[in-house]
Formats: C-alpha cells, structure tokens, sequence
C-alpha cells in the first residue's frame, strides 16, 4: 500500500500565485528604473509588494496530503490542508469542488481561492480534497460514486488519525458535483455535524429525463459517461433516494435560474429528510443561476457552519 505523504503546497510553486514571477519582475524594473523618492511613493510598487506578500503566505501554509484511495490502493487522493492557530484536534471543515475541465486543479482551487485561509482564520481545520479523475487524484472519475465518496471519507479518517480532526465535528461544504458526494456520504450515515449542499442534484433518474436543455444534456452525458448509466447507477447517485437516513444537520441552496440543476429538487430534498425526521433547510436565490456569488451564500453558511461545530 502506498504510504499517505505530506508537504508544504508551493513549496516548488506557490499555489494561488502564479502571478509570482510576473509581480517579482516588474518589482525588479520598478527598482530599476524609478528614482528613490518616487518609488516609495509609487502605488504599483505597494499593489506589487502587497501581492508578493499574499503569496507568500499562502504558499508557506497550505499543506499537501496524498493517501491511497480506500477502494483502490493502486490509485491515490490528493487533498490539501490548513491548520488553524493553536493546538488541535480541530472542528473541520471539508470543501469539495464542483466538475473541472481539463486541465483541472482539484482541490487546490480552494487554496488559490483563499478559502482555506477564510475557515483556518475562523479556527477550523480547512481541507479542500480533489476528487478521483480530477487535480491529482488518479482517476478515471466516477460521477459522484463510491470511489469519490470513500476519497473523501479516506482524507477524513487519515486526518483524525493525525490528530487534527476533533472527533466528528466535520462539515462538508461541495459545490455542483461536490454537493452530490457530500449529501451521498451523509446519506451513508457518515458521521459529520452538518452538510452544505450548494447547487446540486438530488434525483437522476428525474433529472435525465426531463433533460432538454444543452446544459442539462451535457451534465446527463457526463453521468452516461462516467458510469455504465444503468438506472442502478443513477439512483445510486441520487441522495433523493436515501433520505430516510438522513441525520445530519443540512443547508441546501440553489438558484432558482439555474440552467444546469432544477431548484425544486433542492426544496423536495429539505422536505423529505425533515419529514423523516432529520434538519434541513432550503433557500432559493431568486436572482441568481448556477453560481452564487460567494458573499451572498457565506451570509448564511457562515453562521450555519459556527452553529453545528461550536456547540
């Protein structure tokens, strides 16, 4: 079996600073080329500091971790990691990313994004796992399958063993595709203190076939692809299928614009798991298709995030 590994992510490149050469050789030509006095006081050089500072930062923070993937050790997960101040174990909060054309950056989005730094500087553990078939987890993809959901479940574990997870005080934040593993491994009885579903599917089988948009044809022909598409494989994926086992805590959003998932099903699955006894909650963003804006959903996630880990 392939030993799990761990390293500083950047330290050959700064993830989230590509830019890095480019600021660095301008800064050198400012020097360069400006008198003293009107370097100190030149807003470019201070944007370019600033950036080379925030780089900087990140890159010394971020930690890598590569496990072997629970159901095939052949194969390799890839996830990244960043320690709050202080001294763990930690609450944590694991962020799961949507579909990526290739090339594609898996988890290490969410460090270049800053994510990790926003739920570290709020004193939770923040992991970004990529997801098989994607960044550098070995593939193929499997469409939200076993193989995705025991990546995620196998980052978790490995970290607890490390001391660094407090018990099950375990969020799951996954945004499109990453909404599906998340509710999956919720809906396996996964212990977890909450779940945040952001623009996902519920209902395959539904979904394919009232599929008549380019959007919606395209997402359908990637399930198809990435699975053999029998209906056993679409309803294996559909969380909407397993909510009677639903117990932890869950926040569903959608754009009720949404071109590529259908909002209703956001709202049939908060139903359904309240009606078996579970907590869920739905909000549909009127305005707002596929993405919604970060500032508007941290709105809530925030404080439903704060809620389940710091009782």
């Amino acid at each position: 079996m392939e030993p799990e590994s761990v390293g500083c992510a950047g330290e050959s490149r700064p993830f989230g600073c590509n830019n890095f050469l480019l600021f660095r050789n301008r800064l050198t030509l400012i020097l360069a080329s400006m008198q003293m006095k009107k370097i100190l006081t030149s807003p470019i050089l201070w944007i370019a500091l600033a950036n080379l500072l925030a780089c900087s930062h990140r890159s010394a923070t971020a930690e890598a971790l590569t496990i072997p993937n629970p159901d095939d050790p052949s194969k390799h997960v890839e996830a990244f990691f960043k320690r709050p101040l202080g001294h763990g174990p930690w609450p944590a909060v694991v962020l799961l990313h949507g579909h990526q054309s290739w090339p594609s950056a898996g988890g290490a989005d969410f460090v270049k994004w800053g994510v990790l730094d926003k739920y570290a500087q709020r004193g939770y553990l923040a992991v970004a796992v990529s997801e098989p078939g994607f960044g550098n987890s070995s593939g193929p993809p499997d469409f939200c399958g076993p193989l995705s959901q025991d990546a995620v479940i196998g980052v978790i574990s490995q970290l607890r063993r490390k001391g660094l997870i407090e018990g099950d005080k375990v969020v799951l934040e996954g945004v499109s595709m990453g909404a599906i593993v998340a509710g999956l491994i919720a809906a396996h009885g996964q212990p977890l203190a909450g779940v945040v579903l952001i623009s996902g599917v519920y209902d395959f089988p539904l979904y394919a076939a009232k599929a008549n948009s380019a959007e919606t044809k395209g997402v359908v022909k990637e399930l198809m692809a990435e699975t053999d598409g029998s209906p056993e494989a679409l309803r294996a994926r559909s969380v909407l299928y397993s909510v009677q086992s639903i117990r932890t805590p869950m926040l569903i959003l959608n754009g009720a614009k949404d071109d590529r998932t259908d909002p209703s099903q956001a709202r049939r699955l908060a139903d359904e798991v309240t009606l078996h006894g579970g907590s869920a909650r739905a909000i549909i963003y009127p305005s707002f298709r596929h993405y919604i804006p970060v500032e508007v959903r941290d709105k809530v996630i925030d404080p439903f995030i704060d809620g389940v880990l710091r009782k």
